[in-house]
């Protein structure tokens, strides 16, 4: 029925919808509400992927406004979005091929509500806390899931961040905001990100982090140029592929 997102289940409350490999949602069910955790690119309908798991009612937060994260919100009433990310989904909606695209479709993009660092996102025996990390976009979340010891970091804490982008923050702020969530460690261990294809053990953080931090340093030797479709910046690898940060 769906071409594009196939769901994988990662237990049997949650499931990962893998949006043809270029970005990914997350399906987390409770026992009073389901949340879905960004709707990837709205090519297909993501609320009819979500119900044919869950009848259960359906609430969606976006991790950051980036469009791969939110131009499944097309087939919802609202979305939950950090403040400071607004202006930035906001520029996405008004993309001339998205907006052309919707007025086909005769759909619409969801209003978006705000979330803040410290929400709990409770879903019937099942809660999800909020956490800020500005850098990547200036409104970046991640949402902790105690219970079973998942963070859900969209781009904020993956293998390949891009820092180099106009909205990014100055790395430094970036490092701040990633040791802001040194206090939750112990918490969890594993992590499914923006692009995640199955869970991510978590030591992730750990090599993530200090490789801001060496980049903030000035630890550049090994750094290499980094193509992309704005461009040429730099990368800084860590580990294996496609463990990188790239940066201007």
């Amino acid at each position: 029925m769906f071409e594009r997102v196939k769901m994988k289940p990662i237990k049997d409350h949650i499931w990962l919808m893998n949006d043809n490999d270029e970005a990914t949602g997350y399906l987390v069910i409770g026992s009073q509400k389901a949340l879905i955790i960004d709707t990837m690119n709205g090519y297909e309908n993501v609320r009819e992927i979500a119900e044919t798991i869950t009848s259960l009612p359906l609430m969606v937060v976006n991790t950051h406004g980036h469009p791969d994260h939110i131009y499944g919100n097309i087939y919802f009433e609202e979305a939950y979005l950090h403040p400071d990310d607004l202006a930035l989904a906001q520029q996405f909606y008004q993309e001339p091929m998205f907006t052309e695209a919707i007025e086909q479709m005769k759909l619409k993009p969801a209003d978006f509500r705000p979330i803040h660092a410290g929400d709990v996102i409770d879903l019937g025996g099942l809660e999800l806390e909020v956490y800020g990390v500005p850098g990547h976009t200036p409104g970046g979340i991640c949402l902790l899931d105690r219970q079973d010891r998942i963070l859900f970091t969209g781009d904020s804490i993956i293998e390949q961040t891009w820092m180099q982008l106009e909205e990014s923050l100055p790395m430094e702020v970036f490092l701040q905001s990633l040791d802001t969530l040194k206090s939750i460690r112990g918490e969890y261990d594993f992590i499914l990100t923006g692009h995640s294809r199955d869970l991510e053990d978590a030591s992730l953080y750990e090599a993530h982090r200090n490789a801001v931090k060496e980049v903030c340093e000035g630890k550049k030797e090994n750094d290499i140029p980094y193509e992309w479709f704005g461009g040429t910046s730099k990368a800084h690898p860590y580990g294996s592929e496609p463990r990188r940060i790239v940066y201007k």
